[in-house]
C-alpha cells in the first residue's frame, strides 16, 4: 500500500511499525458510539495488522487501512478502511473515524474522497458500498458529500455493544463516481 495524499491529508498505511498508534486510537470511547470495534488486546491487534495483505491492486482481498494525518503532522486524526470480500472482489466497503477534535472540519470527506479515487483507480473496484446508523447524520452526509447513494435500510444489519441494530447501506458504483469526476473538471473549466 502506498501513502496518499489529498489537499490537507495524508493517508498513511497502517503496518505492524505503526499499528500501535491506531490501536491506541481506537481505545478513544467516543469511536464506539457508531462502531462496533473489536475488544482486543494491543499485540493482539498487532498479529491481526501483521497477517493483513500489503498491496492495494485488483483482485486483492483483505482489509486496508490508513492513518489520517494533516499534511506534515504527526498526530493521527483518525483512520480510514477498504474491506474487500474474497466472495466479491470488485466491491469493498469503506470504513472510517475522525477523532472528536478534529469532527466537523472537512477531514472524513476529504478522507474517503482520496480514499474511494485509491479503491476506484488502484484496486478497480466497480462499487464501494458504507454502512451507517440512521442517526449518523454526520458520517452519512460525509457519503452524501462523496456521491454515494442510499441504498435502503437493513432492518439489524449490525451489531453494536453486542446489540442488533438497523444501519443504511450507501452505494457508490464507478460509474457514477466517474461522473462526479467528469462533472467536477467541466464545472472548474466553466
Amino acid at each position: 500500500m502506498r501513502t496518499i495524499l489529498s489537499e490537507r491529508l495524508s493517508l498513511v498505511p497502517v503496518t505492524p511499525a505503526n499499528a500501535g498508534i491506531l490501536w491506541k486510537l481506537l481505545q478513544e470511547p467516543d469511536l464506539r458510539d457508531y462502531q462496533d470495534l473489536p475488544d482486543v488486546d494491543r499485540s493482539q491487534f498487532l498479529r491481526a495488522v501483521g497477517s493483513r495483505p500489503i498491496r492495494l491492486i485488483a483482485g486483492a482481498v483483505g482489509r486496508f487501512e490508513w492513518l489520517v494525518h494533516y499534511l506534515g503532522a504527526a498526530d493521527p486524526l483518525g483512520w480510514v478502511s477498504l474491506r474487500i470480500p474474497d466472495s466479491d472482489r470488485a466491491a469493498a466497503e469503506i470504513g472510517y473515524s475522525i477523532v472528536r477534535a478534529h469532527r466537523g472540519k472537512g477531514v472524513a470527506t476529504e478522507a474517503v474522497a482520496a480514499l474511494v479515487e485509491e479503491g476506484f483507480r488502484r484496486a478497480k473496484l466497480r462499487e464501494i458500498r458504507a454502512y451507517c446508523l440512521p442517526e449518523n447524520l454526520s458520517s452519512r452526509a460525509v457519503l452524501r458529500n462523496n456521491g454515494f447513494e442510499n441504498a435502503g435500510t437493513l432492518t439489524r444489519g449490525a451489531t453494536l455493544q453486542g446489540r442488533p441494530v438497523d444501519v443504511i447501506l450507501h452505494s457508490l458504483g464507478r460509474a457514477r463516481w466517474e461522473e462526479r469526476l467528469t462533472g467536477n473538471r467541466s464545472a472548474t473549466r466553466s
